[in-house]
């Protein structure tokens, strides 16, 4: 049996005790070491119910990085599959990666694959460059900036939309919150998460104006009147806004925390609308939508699948069609 076929076979048994032994130390894989990329996808592999072995490994075509080149499907009944490339050399295998495209001929086009990636950081050959580590002070910088706003104790709302616009320059030069950037760094995380969490507090600042033009549609509404409330959230479904941690008496204070690290206690009561219209669109949707779920019959009607939807669920119970 050839090294790369045991690979193949302790994959398939998921026997990271023998993988561990198969695998090189002197080389990397994903561009990592050999133990990060066998901790990471043994991560991925516990948290998959059920999910002890393979039963069938199928040879494929990658459409992708590697086209042309064979890989493997490894396939179990309803769990995620893993598809894998070996790049050889020498007769012996010289990397392992996943397959982000492989065709198969059992594929039916809706495949579930497991999926990881690394951090530059935890990249073998990586060697921080001036810029990383400028990068590393400016965020550091931003971080204790933000950490004073709330030594004073309640920080008005405009305060923390100031911080947001004054970084703005450094979360575009570090491609914050963007989908499709191929390198992510780990040490970035610190600012991205806190970049995140305030720019929902920062959307429902700039939008409260909008917020006070639903608000007043909605306040000339019987709250009795449903298909009124009805017609009301199908207007308003596309203009979403975000919810803070809620204090004692928040809507006659205004008063809100956002969960960061460390929580700020703001002072939202000047632009409290787009906060009020969340809770209220949030609780007459939840309402609606339980009150108008599927039955069991049409679970069976519709094959044991709904999809999850004000329109939906109204459709399923012959309900103000006229408004969809």
């Amino acid at each position: 049996m050839t090294e790369k076929q045991k690979i193949i076979n302790a994959f398939k048994d998921l026997d990271f005790k023998k993988l561990y032994n198969l695998l090189d130390d002197n080389k990397s894989y994903m561009d990592v070491s050999k133990k990060t990329f066998l901790n990471a996808l043994q991560k991925e592999v516990k948290q998959l119910e059920g999910l002890k072995s393979y039963k069938t490994v199928e040879e494929g075509i990658c459409n992708s990085c590697n086209k042309g080149c064979k890989a493997y499907k490894f396939k179990a009944a309803y769990q995620p599959s893993l598809n894998l490339f070996f790049e050889e050399k020498d007769n012996s295998v010289s990397d392992i990666y996943l397959c982000n495209d492989l065709k198969v001929k059992s594929s039916n086009g809706d495949d579930w694959n497991i999926y990881f990636k690394f951090y530059e950081e935890e990249k073998v050959n990586f060697s921080p460059s001036i810029n990383y580590s400028i990068n590393l002070q400016r965020i550091e910088k931003a971080i204790d900036e933000f950490k004073k706003l709330g030594i004073s104790g309640l920080v008005p709302i405009q305060e923390v939309v100031n911080w947001f616009e004054k970084m703005d320059l450094l979360a575009k030069k570090l491609h914050l919150n963007d989908p499709f950037m191929t390198k992510q760094y780990k040490e970035y995380k610190k600012i991205d998460s806190l970049y995140k969490e305030v720019s929902h507090l920062v959307h429902n600042y700039k939008k409260v104006d909008l917020a006070k033009k639903v608000l007043d549609k909605y306040n000339k509404i019987d709250v009795n009147d449903e298909k009124g409330i009805v017609k009301w959230l199908l207007e308003n479904e596309k203009k979403y806004f975000f919810s803070l941690k809620k204090t004692n008496k928040w809507k006659n204070t205004g008063i809100l925390i956002l969960e960061t690290k460390p929580n700020l206690v703001i002072d939202c009561s000047k632009f409290l609308e787009s906060f009020l219209l969340n809770d209220i669109y949030h609780n007459h949707h939840n309402d609606i939508m339980d009150k108008y779920k599927p039955t069991k019959e049409h679970y069976e009607q519709k094959g044991g699948s709904v999809n999850y939807s004000l329109e939906t669920f109204l459709k399923l119970h012959n309900k103000y069609l006229d408004l969809l």
